[in-house]
């Protein structure tokens, strides 16, 4: 076998680790696909709020999501954790 020939199993295990590695990714950092950054917004608060908020509590989904999206980013309608 000539020395710098790579052998089949090493790119499998090359493969594996880098799938492992692109599903850990999207494990942590995914957060789905959303038609608009208010979407996205709504739906990480109305998802992550253990209570109920009264009925007549209004919220600004346009500017509460300008300030959230410093800690995300969108590509395509798909939101990550920056």
């Amino acid at each position: 076998m000539c020395p710098n020939k790579v052998s089949n199993s090493s790119l499998d295990n090359f493969g594996k680790m880098d799938f492992q590695s692109l599903h850990e990714y999207v494990n942590n950092f995914y957060y789905g696909e959303y038609g608009s950054d208010e979407d996205f917004v709504q739906g990480l608060y109305e998802n992550g709020i253990p209570f109920n908020l009264p009925n007549f509590v209004v919220i600004d989904w346009e500017a509460t999501s300008r300030y959230i999206m410093y800690d995300y980013f969108e590509s395509n309608g798909h939101y990550f954790k920056s």
